[in-house]
């Protein structure tokens, strides 16, 4: 603002100093990414809440010839077979905000707020979903790996407090979710980190506690049963035989074990390549798997070794003067602010946030855990309820609010109702869910290379810093 002291006093006064700017500068905005993974499905209204899509397996490979003196009668010594089943499961739910704008003393505003809240609210819904899609995908791939922590209670021969119970709750049953049981139970093993036990658990029951303590973002501390067994060991590494793989440096079995120099490496990387493409994962359509990275991990990634000698003597590469990786050995490099971060020290409490931990020994990170996705196509399905733009469109409703769907979120924009005509309101709404697919019909016995995970199509590298 220009300095107006050196006008003659008798005429300062004329001049208003502290006038506001006519206009709203831009708040920061959050860089999103994991809703781009998503393959994006219409759900057909009037089906109910849940929507259940299958998915067939493959048959396993016939290498064996026919037996020349079974080939009589009308099977020719044929026994029919078909393929295994896998199914998962939209579920619809509601999400949505609204704000009001008074439209009389918005002629008085310094700018327009009603353009201010209607792109407030855009922002708003697009990193909504992005929070519901992150929590989606990292409740899959970090699902039935954990680890014993006696500080939420004293465990026994039978039952065993862990970190995280996500991933231990269901078993497929003919391609079917189903909740585990005495009759569906699942296999843990137990694994030692620091003179622990090494065992294998059959699990038939685990319980949320009342009160949420893991330390994983989104995370559901809680007590698995099992059948009669050695007493579990605190720090323990806790995982199902149909969890995913997850790649932690040096060797570490649990997030507890993380420590400083627990960095990400071109090496880690090539790793959650190799898995995906052991599992024969499709790459997303631009030929590529997919790097969903916070700041931090790429900046770890520069310090690399191996980085630095593909990149040796080359100071004039594109990567190195713009200090940004695009893409680089089939994969695409995606940075984000959205990327989980566990805090150093501390864990996450179910409804109010970060508090200190009164975990101890091994159940405690004294480091930033931070957590790198690596994914192939499909990871994800975007499950958007039908009709949300023309749900009003209908005889006898005659509706006064103005409905515009921008991607697959319905704006509503209704006008005043109260006595003034003062008040418009702008709200967003999105009816829909993400779904995982699952992929454990692809056994050894179908692709030789493939793991025993239930989820295939992304890894999670965790690094620290």
């Amino acid at each position: 603002m220009a300095n107006f002291e050196t006008l003659p006093a008798q005429l300062q006064a004329m001049v208003q100093q502290g006038m506001l700017e006519r206009e709203f500068e831009e708040g920061l905005d959050s860089i999103l990414a994991y809703r781009r993974l998503a393959l994006p499905e219409t759900v057909p209204n009037r089906i109910g809440e849940t929507l259940t899509r299958t998915r067939t397996g493959r048959k396993v490979p016939v290498a064996t010839p026919l037996n020349p003196s079974s080939n009589t009668g009308l099977d020719n010594g044929l026994t029919p077979s078909d393929a295994t089943l896998e199914q998962y499961v939209f579920s619809m739910f509601q999400y949505g905000d609204t704000t009001d704008v008074d439209l009389l003393g918005d002629l008085t505003s310094i700018a327009n707020n009603l353009i201010r809240v209607a792109r407030n609210n855009g922002v708003q819904a697009a990193q909504s979903m992005e929070r519901i899609a992150r929590k989606k995908i990292y409740t899959s791939y970090m699902g039935g790996n954990t680890y014993v922590r006696t500080d939420l209670g004293a465990g026994s021969t039978t039952t065993a407090h862990v970190d995280d119970i996500s991933g231990f709750l269901y078993v497929l049953v003919n391609g079917v979710p189903t909740g585990i049981s005495s009759a569906n139970p699942i296999s843990v093993t137990e694994k030692s980190v620091s003179a622990g036990v090494n065992q294998v658990l059959t699990v038939t029951a685990a319980v949320a506690d009342a009160t949420n303590h893991s330390q994983r973002p989104d995370g559901v501390s809680g007590m698995l049963t099992f059948n009669t067994a050695t007493l579990p060991v605190n720090g323990d590494q806790m995982v199902a035989a149909n969890a995913p793989q997850i790649i932690r440096p040096g060797g570490h079995l649990t997030t507890a074990q993380m420590n400083g120099s627990d960095t990400l490496t071109l090496g880690y990387l090539l790793d959650a390549q190799t898995i995906l493409k052991n599992n024969a994962v499709p790459m997303m359509p631009d030929g590529t798997y997919h790097v969903i990275l916070d700041n931090q991990s790429e900046r770890q990634l520069w310090a690399d070794q191996d980085f630095k000698v593909l990149f040796a003597g080359r100071d004039q590469s594109s990567e190195y003067k713009t200090g940004y990786v695009i893409k680089l050995l089939g994969l695409t490099f995606v940075p984000t602010t959205e990327s989980y971060v566990q805090m150093a020290g501390q864990m996450i409490n179910g409804t109010s946030g970060y508090t200190t931990s009164t975990a101890t020994g091994a159940a405690v990170t004294n480091v930033n855990v931070r957590r790198v996705l690596v994914a192939g196509a499909e990871s994800m399905i975007e499950g958007d309820f039908e009709g949300l733009e023309n749900w009003l469109a209908r005889q006898g409703v005659n509706p006064i609010a103005d409905v515009r769907l921008v991607n697959n979120v319905a704006h509503i924009f209704r006008p005043p109702l109260d006595r003034l005509q003062q008040f418009m309101s702008l709200s967003w709404s999105w009816i829909g869910d993400f779904a995982i697919p699952t992929d454990l019909t692809a056994t050894t016995s179908i692709i030789p290379t493939a793991s025993s995970a239930l989820y295939k199509r992304s890894v999670i590298i965790e690094t620290a810093g």
